[in-house]
């Protein structure tokens, strides 16, 4: 009998976390943590320890006994050639996570966490559906200059689990069904689904733009930027991921703030929100191609899916594609706890890093 699964999605200044209980959540909970300590503590395995005492001690607040923990899952693993689906983590894993070798990533304090509360309770630990846990095509992975490979890096966790949802809506099996997937938000990643994989995709650095990210430019135009506007690796990730899109456009990048200035007449706003949804639309159409045209279905999800006029122009210009369908927003720590359940109870595996 499955008892209760802790879920832990940890952000940059915040960590959600979750018990989960046949079917439902028993409780969830934000914990804000203050900027400062965060700074202070400077890398991501440096603030481990503080992260653990912080989610034992809400716990603690909620008198929740701990032996009823059957297993622990954390989001994250930021680690090139994770495939989709869940892994335990075991010590090299939980190594691989902590690495300067791998892209230091929040979320990748998850699967760091859900180890070392694991280890102390002796319950698994296990990470599911990473941002980089996708099985892209070998011909996906080819770049045109040698020695340089695609891998994929996308909102996969939500991708998947709202192609799911999906599926399960019109009574049929994730893994029969060939979609294609928009995640906008902050960030704006498109995916290729087939067979219950991520078979290729475009994220925010050879994609569309997105409310803070550049998306994919030119190279000539890129090779002026890094020669006028960057000088340095460190000024041009900030164009590239946090400065980019419409925040370089129009100094904000909420949607609701964009459809404001829309609202007063601001004329380069409209042509710009317009323009990053013409952009996801050509990278659904893009995607048609790895899976040769057979569609069953578009999602178009993520916070930025709220926006009616964002979706309808997606829509105007990729109906002719598929059918598309508006799932907004998202609940990671729900797809976390489900995709754990589904190994603990036998209906998946977990792979071995």
């Amino acid at each position: 009998m499955v008892k209760d699964i802790l879920v832990i999605n940890p952000g940059s200044t915040t960590t959600k976390i979750g018990m989960y209980r046949e079917g439902d959540f028993v409780f969830q909970e934000t914990i804000t943590h203050n900027p400062d300590v965060i700074l202070e503590l400077g890398s991501i395995p440096n603030q481990l320890d503080y992260r653990v005492k912080v989610i034992n001690q809400v716990l603690i607040n909620k008198e929740y006994d701990i032996k009823n923990i059957d297993a622990i899952v954390g989001r994250g693993g930021m680690i090139v050639g994770l495939l989709g689906g869940g892994y335990e983590v075991n010590e090299k894993l939980y190594e691989a996570l902590k690495s300067p070798d791998n892209p230091q990533h929040a979320s990748s304090l998850g699967g760091m966490i859900a180890f070392e509360i694991g280890r102390e309770l002796g319950v698994p630990a296990y990470i599911y559906d990473s941002p980089m846990g996708c099985e892209l095509m070998d011909i996906a992975k080819v770049t045109g200059l040698k020695g340089y490979e695609r891998y994929g890096a996308y909102h996969v966790l939500n991708a998947k689990a709202q192609g799911r949802n999906y599926a399960d809506s019109v009574g049929a099996k994730y893994e029969d069904l060939n979609l294609i997937v928009a995640h906008m938000g902050g960030g704006i990643t498109v995916t290729a689904h087939k067979n219950g994989k991520i078979i290729d995709g475009l994220s925010y650095d050879d994609g569309p733009m997105s409310p803070e990210r550049t998306g994919g430019m030119p190279l000539l135009l890129w090779n002026q930027v890094c020669f006028n506007l960057a000088h340095n690796k460190e000024n041009a990730e900030k164009l590239i991921c946090g400065k980019g899109g419409l925040y370089s456009y129009l100094g904000v990048t909420d949607c609701r703030q964009v459809e404001k200035l829309i609202s007063e007449g601001n004329e380069e706003a409209k042509l710009v929100y317009e323009a990053m949804a013409y952009q996801v639309a050509k990278s659904i159409a893009q995607l048609t191609v790895p899976l040769e045209g057979k569609i069953d279905g578009i999602i178009l999800t993520g916070g930025a899916a709220n926006s009616k006029k964002l979706t309808a122009n997606v829509t105007k210009y990729a109906q002719h594609v598929g059918k598309i369908i508006v799932l907004p927003g998202e609940d990671e720590l729900l797809a976390l706890a489900k995709g754990t359940y589904r190994i603990i109870t036998g209906e998946e595996k977990a792979h071995i890093f």
